[in-house]
């Protein structure tokens, strides 16, 4: 054959397969059309495929074959893309699977669907990516576990889809492995034979050769053009190893590259940078993807197909990898640019703090002094905290508020008479010089019992508390309560009047600290305690800084363990220092008159004035006259019955309106035509209405008389006050009758705040007291005492079990609230206080002691 001969043969066959694989034109890649998915039909002899390879890697048949329905499917429409800053996912279509709502996409997968996305949009490129998906769909729906319609729904799962990719590249180049042999065979057959040209070529030259000149010219044509299939085969081999490995690369750098975080929010030229750099990642991708399905697209035809475009170089796979590479270059140049401009600007903000930070920290030596300054303070703030937690017995606030609702509302007519006296004047003036400022420096209000001393000390204490706080004297005070063993002794005094005083005065604690560092909190409640804090509050007073304060304590008399020595102390701090000023309220009982308080010492009888219960007793009358049969008649003959018995005693006045606020059994109040007869019953003087009340509760019905004693006697013997619960427990009262119930029958002895019992006045437990064998208990204390004990163990027997509130094993929390209703509220007394009713009797003898710890409380209880 000629060499025109073998020109015409190439360009025959070249118009023949133009005829037949014509595809629009692409500015990017080269792209097959329809009719190259189907032209020629790959059967196992053409392709070389063994049974099991061509089971595993079916050919794509033709493109007619696969219906249009699917594909349509398969091809998700989408709007065209604008800018790859926004995700996709952003926006997902109405029938997506829960599945695939929770993949979170990362920076580059997203990339990855937005370059994907465009490539199908663009009609440049919409062709090859239909044959891709048509090529997708064949495949992988002849696997037996998969159908088209799964397909087609995977699909729209951004992840999915990469993974198909993947998996049709990796497949197909096992699926051309021995057709890529036999080409790259004639393709080194063709070039061995071609690197005899040179030789030939001379040999040619000569002229007697001359004839057959021709023919090598055809024969050399001929082996050029089988080469081209094997020189395409390897561009193929060496471009998809590139973009294969350069996908894996920026699927990892897109993370790093586009990482919003270390750009502060200041910097808002390079957050503008980063959507322009996003979108040169994403014209990347584009270029891998339009590599990677067109090798798909050329790995899944018949091979003698691919064989022929090879000779036809129609895969020009160089000029693709070239556009890849481009697309590196181009964000390979514009990365650096922003990474070092970044880099840069970083470096000279990073200078700019160093600068600062150095001029802040100055000096480093006194830095790290002030720093372990600092440490010390804080430590001594976090001792300071411990120590006044553990100092507190109780806030006297809160007590001084409790004691009022348990009382009465305070009424001013009934204390403001105080503040008019001298010796009140006297007591408050602190800085004319005068005799009278140093003399008057212990103001004591004394009166019998129920003469209201107590609602003239909270009185004054509010009034004192009204002045300014940075020019008026501080104010520490406490409330001596005898019903209640935490509150009835010189130690629980002491401690309060301390922690108020250090509350208000800070740099006091420095005397109290030394001494907790040592004991801790035993330093509060060992049998010491009242003189360690007694040294400790002489150095307080003695203190230079010391502000002017005024130290109050109200029911002196109701202090039953110290108060020798806690008068002795009171002595003590005025010679100590002149900026320390007492009120102290008590029955005349209490010695209070010393040698060291006779020159400062300053009487005030709580009873010596009518006016004050008078405006009591009309405080009282203007809360009946909206009752019924209390007319103004009745309410000015109720008032003169009651201020004519009443000698000057707000507990009795307290009493009779007790009386007549009483309910029936059906909660009627007491009518205003009986007001009269009953106040008439009523005996004047408190011990003569408490024997009073005690009569009528030994008259009531059946059982109740029992109960009644049962619930004073636990009332009374109580080291505290007692829940309505406690009370039930305690008092053996039958689970059937509320305590609620057996307080209010036993009249006025007893009152209910707040869900806990207390006794009305001091002077109830004074009274019930003296006439406890005659009235509640023949037997005596002891008995009293025993009884409360076996009921507490009876009640702790019968509540208690291991792990009451069924918590987790290991669970310790700092603060658990009790569950509503407390399982342990009716114990909790009984858990605390049970062996101190049983060894009332015995004291602290041995033989007591000995026989709790010989756990013969099992033989007691039996």
């Amino acid at each position: 054959m000629g060499w025109r001969d073998v020109r015409k043969s190439v360009k025959k066959w070249r118009m023949n397969v133009g005829g037949r694989d014509e595809s629009p034109s692409t500015p990017t890649l080269t792209q097959p059309s329809d009719s190259e998915q189907g032209d020629v039909q790959l059967s196992t002899e053409a392709s070389g495929d063994t049974p099991q390879a061509q089971a595993s890697t079916r050919p794509v048949a033709d493109a007619q074959a696969i219906p249009s329905s699917m594909v349509a499917d398969a091809i998700v429409t989408r709007p065209p893309a604008t800018a790859p800053v926004e995700p996709r996912a952003e926006a997902p279509p109405a029938t997506e699977s829960p599945e695939q709502q929770t993949h979170a996409l990362s920076t580059s997968q997203r990339l990855w669907n937005a370059a994907y996305d465009l490539l199908e949009d663009d009609k440049d490129t919409a062709q090859l990516v239909t044959a891709y998906v048509k090529t997708l769909v064949k495949v992988l729906g002849a696997e037996p576990e998969t159908t088209g319609a799964d397909i087609t729904t995977e699909l729209e799962d951004p992840l999915r889809r990469q993974l198909f990719m993947k998996k049709l590249v990796e497949e197909g180049q096992s699926k051309i492995n021995k057709a890529s042999k036999i080409t790259r065979r004639v393709g080194e057959f063709a070039k061995a034979v071609l690197s005899l040209k040179p030789l030939v070529d001379m040999a040619v030259s000569i002229p007697y050769a001359a004839p057959a000149a021709l023919p090598w010219a055809g024969v050399c044509a001929g082996l050029h053009i089988l080469s081209n299939p094997a020189e395409a085969a390897k561009s193929n081999l060496a471009g998809i190893t590139h973009v294969l490995s350069r996908m894996e690369w920026y699927d990892a750098v897109a993370e790093h590259l586009l990482n919003k975080d270390g750009i502060e929010l200041s910097d808002w030229n390079f957050q503008a940078v980063l959507p322009q750099l996003e979108e040169k990642v994403v014209a990347l991708f584009k270029a891998l993807l339009l590599y990677q399905m067109k090798s798909v697209c050329s790995y899944y035809r018949h091979q003698g197909y691919v064989f022929l475009r090879g000779l036809a170089f129609q895969d020009d796979w160089g000029a693709d990898l070239k556009i890849v590479t481009d697309a590196e270059e181009t964000l390979k140049r514009d990365s650096d640019q922003y990474s070092s401009l970044h880099t840069t600007t970083t470096m000279g903000q990073l200078v700019e703090r160093a600068k600062g930070i150095e001029g802040s920290l100055g000096d480093i030596h006194q830095t790290l002094q002030d720093f372990i300054t600092q440490q010390k303070a804080i430590r001594r703030d976090n001792m300071e905290a411990a120590c006044r937690r553990d100092l507190r017995v109780v806030d006297p606030q809160h007590d001084m508020e409790r004691i009022e609702r348990n009382k009465d509302e305070l009424v001013d007519g009934a204390y403001k008479w105080i503040l008019g006296t001298d010796e009140y004047a006297s007591f408050i003036n602190w800085y004319d010089g005068g005799p009278d400022s140093s003399r008057c420096r212990l103001l004591w209000i004394n009166g019998h019992a129920g003469t209201g001393k107590t609602m003239l000390m909270i009185g004054i204490i509010r009034e004192l508390s009204r002045k300014s706080a940075i020019l008026a004297p501080k104010l520490s005070f406490f409330f001596c309560q005898g019903t209640d063993a935490t509150l009835n002794n010189a130690t629980a005094i002491l401690r309060s009047l301390i922690w108020l005083l250090i509350i208000q005065q800070p740099c006091l604690c420095s005397h109290l600290l030394p001494r907790y560092e040592e004991s801790g909190a035993d330093l509060f409640k060992d049998r010491n305690a009242f003189y360690a804090l007694s040294e400790v509050f002489r150095n307080m007073l003695e203190d230079p800084d010391l502000s002017p304060v005024y130290f109050a304590v109200d029911a002196l008399d109701e202090c039953e363990h110290g108060l020798a020595d806690l008068i002795k102390l009171i002595s003590t701090s005025m010679a100590l220092s002149d900026k320390v000023k007492w009120i102290v309220s008590s029955r005349p009982t209490v010695e209070l008159k010393t040698p060291g308080t006779a020159g400062s010492l300053v009487e005030l009888d709580a009873q010596r004035l009518e006016e004050p219960v008078n405006a009591y007793i009309m405080h009282k009358l203007s809360a009946l006259a909206t009752r019924d049969g209390y007319d103004d008649g009745v309410l000015a003959k109720v008032a003169d019955e009651v201020r004519g018995r009443a000698q000057n005693t707000f507990l009795w006045v307290a009493l009779v309106f007790n009386e007549l606020d009483a309910e029936d059994e059906n909660h009627n109040p007491v009518h205003g035509e009986y007001a009269l007869e009953i106040i008439g019953e009523i005996p004047p003087g408190l011990s003569k209405i408490y024997n009073h009340i005690m009569t009528r509760i030994e008259k009531g019905i059946r059982r109740d008389p029992e109960y009644c004693k049962n619930a004073l006697v636990a009332a009374v013997l109580a080291y505290r006050p007692l829940t309505l619960s406690e009370l039930a427990a305690l008092a053996g009262s039958p689970p059937n009758m509320l305590p609620q119930t057996v307080a209010r029958k036993c009249g006025s002895f007893l009152t209910v705040r707040e869900e806990t019992v207390y006794l009305i006045h001091q002077s109830a437990k004074d009274y019930l007291e003296e006439n406890f064998e005659s009235t509640l208990q023949p037997a005596g204390f002891a008995q009293g005492h025993a009884n409360i004990g076996r009921r507490c163990i009876e009640a702790m027997s019968s509540i208690l079990r291991r792990n009451i509130y069924n918590l987790d094993y290991g669970f310790k929390p700092k603060d658990m609230n009790p569950r509503h209703p407390d399982l342990l509220a009716p114990v909790r007394y009984a858990c605390v206080f049970w062996a101190d009713h049983l060894c009332f009797q015995n004291g602290g003898a041995p033989e007591c002691r000995k026989a709790l710890a010989d756990d013969e409380v099992r033989a007691y209880r039996s």
